[in-house]
C-alpha cells in the first residue's frame, strides 16, 4: 500500500505544504528518507507535485524553479548557464542534493540548473532557509533535493516524450519502471537539440538573431532497488550526462566561437536494514565533473582554453532509533573527499571532510506539536569548522491555524576557486557563517477535501552572513577573495494553494509572493558605495501565480511571473527593469485500453515581454513548444 507522509504523521498535524517522501508499507517494513522531513521541524519545505512535473518534464531544473516558484534564476539565456538566488543569498549558499549527496562542485560550489533535467526524478522538493545542522556547508539560503522514490507495487510503466518548440529546439525523453515486489528498477533517457537561435534587439536598437547559442545534451539515469525479506533494502544509481553547447556573447562583445563541454559521471550505492525501531543505514558515491571551456579567438595570443576536472567520493552511516512513544534520536558519520585539477592553480587542491551529526525529535501528540534539536561539527582538512546547532518546533495553534519556528547556525567553507587561483587565492579565507531565524503560521482549510482544500502560508525569515566572501580589484584586470563584508538578509514569503472542484472539473490555484531585502552592512572601504544598499542582481519582490484546470483529460494551465528590478552595480549607479512573463499550457490525454497518449502545446513569455536577467544578456520573447507523450 502505497502512503505519503512521515512514519509519524498519523499522530502530528503538518498544516503545510511540507516536502512529504514517498513511503511504502510491506508487512511491518516502512522505506521512507531521514533527515529531509523528519528532522527538518519549523522548516518551511515545498514539493512539486506529480502533475506539475508532468507538464514540465521537457524543462531543465532552472526553467522548473523559475516558472514555477517565485525563487530568482540568473539566466545567461535560453540553453546557457542558470544560477539560483535564493532568500537573498548568492548561488554558492544553496546546496544541490540527489539522493541526499552533495552536487555542488568544490571548484565554484555552483550547479548549473540549466544542465539538470527535470524529467530524470519523481521527487523534486526546495527545503528554505538554513539546514547546515542537517547537510554541512553552504546550505545558508536553501537547498534543492532530487529523488527517485521507489514503487514496489507489482507494475510495469513505459513512456516516451517527443517535443518540438521554436528556435529549433528539439528533445525527447523516455522512461521505464519495473517492480515484482523484490526489485524496482526506473530508467531514464535523455535528448535535447536546439539552436537558440531567437531574435533579439541590439544596443542599436536592430532586430538580429542570437547567434552561436547552440546545444546538444544526451545523458541516462538508471537507478534499481532490491528488498530482501522486509529487512534489508539495497540500492544503486547511475546518472551519466553530456552536454556540448556554444556560448553566446554579451550585447557588448563581438559575436564569438566559444564553446564548453560539460560531462559527468555520478554513481550511488546504498543500504538499509530496518529494526524494530528504527533503522541503520549506509551509503556511498562517486562524482566526477569534466568541464571543457574553450574561446578560439582570432587573436592567437588571447586564444582561452581551460580544462576543470573534479572528482569526488563520499561516504556515510546513519542509524536511527525511536527511543519510546515520543522520541526519535539520529545520528552518525560521514566523509568526503573532494579534488579538482586545472592549470589555474598551481598546487593540488584537496580537501577532506569529516562531520559527525546528532538530532532528537520530541513527539507531543496530545497537543499536535514536534519538536527537534541538530548538531553537527564537521572537520576540514584537519582544521574544525564551525559548530552548526538548530532548533525547530511546529504544530497546531488553533483549530486550523498551525505555526513553525526554526533557529539555526550555518556556514560556508571557502571554494577551491577563493583557496587556490593562481595568483591571488588565499588560503587563509575563514568560512563564512550566518545566523538563520524564520517563523511561519500556516492556515489550512479541508473540512470536505473532496470539494475544497486551501492552504495559506506567511513566512518571515532574516539571516546575518559574517565573513562573507567578495572579489575585490587590485588591478585593473586582478580581483582577490577577503573576508570582508557582512550581509543582513530578511523578507517575507506568503503563499496560497487551494483546490477545489466545479461539477466534473478540477481547479488549483496557487500563488507565492516575496519580499526579499539584502543589504551589505559593513564598508570595505572608506569609499565603498555599497552600505545599507541591497546586494546585485537579487530582487526585492517577486511573484508567481498559476491556475490549472482539469477536465476528463483536458488540462489547461496559465502561470503569470514578476520579477523586481536589480541593481548590477554595488553603488547603484546600474539596475534592470522589472518584468512580467506569461505562460500558457494546454493539453489533451487519450486513454486506449491499457495505453494513453497525451497532446500538449505550450506558449511561453506569451506577452512577449523584452527582458534580461543578467545585464546584456537577452531573453527570448514569445515562443512555442509541442510534446507529445505516449504512455504503455
Amino acid at each position: 500500500m502505497l502512503i505519503t507522509g512521515l512514519i509519524f504523521l498519523s499522530t502530528l498535524m503538518l498544516a503545510q505544504n511540507v516536502l512529504n517522501d514517498t513511503v511504502y508499507e510491506l508487512s511491518q517494513v516502512r522505506i521512507t528518507s531521514s533527515r529531509l522531513n523528519n528532522f527538518s521541524t519549523g522548516l518551511k519545505i515545498h514539493k512539486f507535485d506529480s502533475l506539475t512535473l508532468d507538464l514540465n518534464k521537457d524543462l531543465s531544473l532552472a526553467g522548473l524553479i523559475s516558472t514555477q516558484t517565485p525563487i530568482y534564476i540568473k539566466s545567461y539565456g535560453q540553453g546557457s548557464l542558470a544560477t539560483i538566488s535564493f532568500r537573498g543569498t548568492s548561488a554558492t549558499h544553496t546546496g544541490i542534493y540527489w539522493n541526499g549527496v552533495r552536487l555542488n562542485p568544490p571548484n565554484i560550489e555552483v550547479e548549473d540548473l540549466s544542465l539538470i533535467p527535470s524529467s530524470f526524478f519523481n521527487s523534486v522538493g526546495i527545503l528554505h532557509g538554513g539546514s547546515g545542522s542537517l547537510f554541512g556547508s553552504g546550505n545558508i539560503g536553501g537547498s534543492i533535493h532530487l529523488r527517485n522514490e521507489p514503487d514496489f507495487r507489482k507494475d510495469k510503466k513505459f513512456n516516451i516524450c517527443v517535443s518540438a518548440g521554436s528556435f529549433q529546439n528539439y528533445s525527447a525523453s523516455a522512461g521505464y519502471e519495473f517492480s515484482d515486489g523484490k526489485w524496482w528498477s526506473g530508467t531514464r533517457l535523455i535528448y535535447h537539440n536546439a539552436k537558440n537561435n531567437f531574435p533579439y534587439t541590439n544596443l542599436e536598437d536592430k532586430i538580429e538573431k542570437r547567434q552561436n547559442a547552440a546545444l546538444l545534451q544526451y545523458g541516462i539515469m538508471q537507478d534499481i532497488y532490491r528488498l530482501i525479506k522486509n529487512r534489508h533494502l539495497f540500492g544503486a544509481s547511475f546518472w551519466y550526462q553530456f552536454t556540448d553547447r556554444q556560448i553566446p556573447g554579451s550585447l557588448t562583445e563581438k559575436q564569438g566561437d566559444a564553446t564548453q563541454k560539460d560531462e559527468s559521471v555520478r554513481a550511488l550505492v546504498k543500504w538499509k536494514k530496518f529494526q524494530k525501531k528504527g533503522y541503520l543505514t549506509a551509503k556511498a558515491a562517486f562524482l566526477h565533473n569534466d568541464l571543457h571551456y574553450f574561446n578560439p579567438d582570432t587573436i592567437t595570443v588571447l586564444m582561452i582554453e581551460n580544462k576543470i576536472k573534479t572528482n569526488t567520493l563520499t561516504g556515510e552511516v546513519l542509524i536511527n532509533h525511536k527511543l519510546n512513544g515520543r522520541f526519535i534520536l539520529n545520528g552518525g558519520v560521514n566523509y568526503r573527499y573532494d579534488k579538482c585539477e586545472t592549470i589555474a592553480y598551481k598546487e593540488d587542491a584537496v580537501r577532506n571532510t569529516i562531520g559527525i551529526n546528532a538530532s532528537v525529535l520530541y513527539l507531543l501528540p496530545p497537543i499536535n506539536w514536534k519538536a527537534d534539536i541538530n548538531l553537527r561539527q564537521e572537520l576540514y582538512n584537519n582544521s574544525w569548522v564551525p559548530f552548526t546547532p538548530s532548533f525547530g518546533a511546529e504544530g497546531k495553534i488553533w483549530k486550523f491555524v498551525s505555526g513553525k519556528i526554526n533557529i539555526s547556525r550555518n556556514f560556508r567553507a571557502p571554494t577551491f576557486n577563493e583557496l587556490y587561483w593562481y595568483p591571488l587565492g588565499d588560503k587563509n579565507l575563514k568560512p563564512e557563517t550566518s545566523w538563520n531565524e524564520e517563523a511561519s503560521l500556516i492556515f489550512r482549510l479541508d473540512k470536505n477535501p473532496d470539494k475544497f482544500t486551501s492552504d495559506f502560508i506567511i513566512t518571515g525569515y532574516n539571516s546575518v552572513i559574517d565573513n562573507y566572501i567578495l572579489w575585490l580589484p587590485v588591478t585593473a584586470d586582478m580581483w582577490m577573495p577577503k573576508n570582508i563584508q557582512k550581509v543582513w538578509a530578511r523578507g517575507i514569503e506568503i503563499e496560497e494553494n487551494a483546490k477545489f472542484k466545479v461539477q466534473n472539473v478540477n481547479c488549483k490555484i496557487s500563488f507565492a509572493y516575496t519580499y526579499s531585502r539584502s543589504t551589505n552592512r559593513e564598508k570595505t572601504g572608506e569609499n565603498d558605495q555599497s552600505y545599507n544598499k541591497q546586494l546585485i542582481y537579487v530582487p526585492e519582490h517577486s511573484f508567481s501565480g498559476q491556475a490549472t484546470f482539469v477536465f476528463r483529460g483536458f488540462v489547461f494551465s496559465y502561470l503569470q511571473s514578476f520579477t523586481g528590478e536589480r541593481y548590477v552595480t554595488r553603488d547603484y549607479s546600474e539596475f534592470l527593469p522589472a518584468y512580467n512573463t506569461g505562460d500558457l499550457q494546454f493539453s489533451k490525454t487519450v486513454d486506449i485500453k491499457k495505453k494513453n497518449i497525451k497532446v500538449q502545446f505550450e506558449i511561453h513569455n506569451i506577452w512577449d515581454e523584452e527582458y534580461q536577467a543578467i545585464q546584456n544578456f537577452p531573453m527570448p520573447g514569445r515562443y512555442f513548444r509541442f510534446l507529445i507523450n505516449f504512455i504503455l
